[in-house]
Formats: C-alpha cells, structure tokens, sequence
C-alpha cells in the first residue's frame, strides 16, 4: 500500500507540475493564432513529413529494443516490439514511466523471469538515450555556448527580479542542504547506481552487432529532431532560425523532458520558448505557438500509434487464445 501511495502522489504531483507550468506559459495565449498554421495549405506537407518522421523514430526505437531482447535471450517478432512501443510511448503521455514497465510485463504475460530480464534491457535502452542526450546537449553548447550563457544570465536575472535576491540565495542554500541529506542515506544506492550504469554501457559491447545498434541510436536522435526542424518552414518569423539554432534549441528541449511530467507537457514548451525568446528574439506569441503544435502534434501521432498497437495486440491475444480453446476442446 505504501509503494502505491507513492506511486500515486509522483503521479499527482508530475501532473500538477505540468498543469502548473503550462498554465503559467500560455496564459494571455490567444489559441486562434493556431489556425494559421493549419489554414496554410503548403504547410501540410511539413507537417506530414515530421509526423513520418515520429513514426520512423519510434519503429527504429523498436528495432533497437528488439535488438537488446535478443542479447537478453529474448525472442519476439518485429511486429510485436512494435507494438509494445507504441503501447508504452500511449502510456507514458499520460503516467510518465509507467510505460517502461508494461512494456516489459507484456513480453510474456505472466512469465516474472523474462519480465525482469526485459525492464533490464529498458534500463540499457534508456541510457543509451542518456548518452545520445549528452551527445546532442554537448554538440549544441559547442556552437551556441555565448548563447546558452545569455539564456542562464537571463533565467538567473529573472528569478532576481521576481524574489528578493537573499531569498534566492535561501532557497538555492536549501535545495543543498536537501540534496545532501537525501544523497549522504543512500551513498550505497549512488555505488549500486553507478555501477549498474557502467554495466548497461558495457553491455553495449556483447550486443551481437554494435555499430547496428549505434546506427539505431543515431537514426532515433535525427528522427526526434526533425520533428522539431521541420515544423520550422510552418512559422515565415522562424525563418532566421538555422540547422545549429534548431539543435541548440532541440538539446534545451530534450533537457526540459528530463522532468516527469505526462509527455514532457509543460518543461518541453517552457524550455522551447525560453530558447527561441531570449536566444534568437523570436516573438513571445510564435515562441508559443510553435512550442504547442510541435509537442501536440507528438502527442497526438503517439496516441493515435498507441491506440492502434493496442488494439492488434489484443486482438491477436484474443484470436490466439481462442485457437487455443478450439484446438483443446476438439476431438481427439
């Protein structure tokens, strides 16, 4: 009961944290602004062609998983790895991280053992992510480091502005202080952490194809970030904005999503416009815009890939036990 109280109040409380933070950016948001983009014809073609490239990112995503399944001495169709994707990418946009965890528990329906070896191989899958992340946020700082010291001055000169400077100074102490007195219980959990991260690099290295497996990651990362790229040519006052702009602000984003909200809502927007505001002076109000049709249009292919998968899951769940049944109760 303790585990699912708690369960229970990260839930509400990523939730309420996303709720909060969305309010707080769109609020004097005039949402009309958001047919031009849908009411100019030739933007469709951008908007399909980044709506293809989710689709591919999250195949590739599958594949790379598969791949990983493999090493674990796990066997499963394509087909079905697909679709255990889709569900848990469903699932995560409304109960983050949650979706890892189905995933695993639907490779074998019932089966503890290959459950277990299967959030294993999530857990490596996730920091292969960690380390395309540090790739991509380390490649972004190295074009535009001038610009992301002018955004931390500006966040900084903000909060100075909104609180009197001791009490920011009281609060940074504070959050210190708790940092230190959560981490100095748990010093053992950080080894065992550590450890278990060098473990899934490692692992990385007994794959049976690695630069396959690097080639994934790379194919996942580009995909991710042409969902942003191309939904740019959508907005003419975007227009200035370059490759090494769209990834500096693709890295702050993918900073942003590290906060566990549902889908990344609120901290993937607020880092998008803060960038494209105080970085590249674009307008508050097309900052916005671009920010919720970007991170909807995700949603939206994510649900609707979801839905999808789960209904060819079960269906061939329902249809298999079904043989199953008729062949039982056939005559001998």
């Amino acid at each position: 009961m303790a585990k699912q109280a708690k369960n229970i109040a990260f839930l509400l409380i990523s939730t309420l944290l996303g709720i909060v933070l969305m309010v707080w950016i769109y609020r004097g948001f005039n949402f009309r602004d958001l047919s031009e983009v849908f009411s100019t014809r030739h933007n469709y073609t951008w908007i399909i062609l980044a709506l293809f490239a989710g689709i591919v990112a999250n195949v590739l995503r599958s594949l790379r998983w598969r791949m990983l399944l493999q090493s674990a001495d796990i066997h499963i169709k394509k087909r079905r790895a697909i679709e255990l994707v889709f569900i848990s990418y469903l699932i995560n946009s409304v109960t983050p991280r949650l979706g890892e965890l189905t995933r695993s528990l639907l490779v074998r329906r019932g089966n503890a053992e290959v459950s277990t070896r299967a959030f294993g191989t999530v857990v490596i899958e996730k920091l292969a992510d960690v380390v395309c992340l540090i790739v991509v946020v380390a490649a972004a700082l190295a074009f535009r480091w001038s610009d992301t010291l002018g955004l931390v001055h500006r966040f900084i000169d903000g909060m100075r502005q909104a609180v009197p400077s001791y009490t920011l100074y009281i609060g940074i102490g504070l959050l210190v202080c708790i940092a230190i007195g959560l981490t100095l219980p748990r010093l053992k959990h950080i080894r065992s952490l550590l450890l278990n991260f060098w473990q899934g690099i490692t692992a990385i290295t007994r794959l049976k194809s690695p630069k396959a497996f690097i080639g994934l990651c790379t194919g996942i990362w580009v995909c991710n970030f042409l969902q942003l790229w191309l939904i740019l040519p959508c907005y003419e006052a975007l227009s200035n904005i370059c490759l090494i702009d769209a990834l500096h602000i693709f890295a702050m984003a993918s900073i942003g999503v590290l906060l566990p909200t549902p889908g990344g809502v609120g901290p993937w927007h607020f880092a998008v416009v803060k960038t494209l505001t105080n970085a590249y002076a674009a307008p508050p109000a097309i900052a916005k815009s671009f920010a919720l049709v970007t991170h909807g249009l995700k949603t939206v292919l994510v649900m609707l890939l979801g839905v999808l998968a789960y209904v060819t899951y079960y269906w061939e769940v329902a249809t298999g036990w079904l043989r199953q049944r008729s062949q039982q109760e056939s005559p001998q």
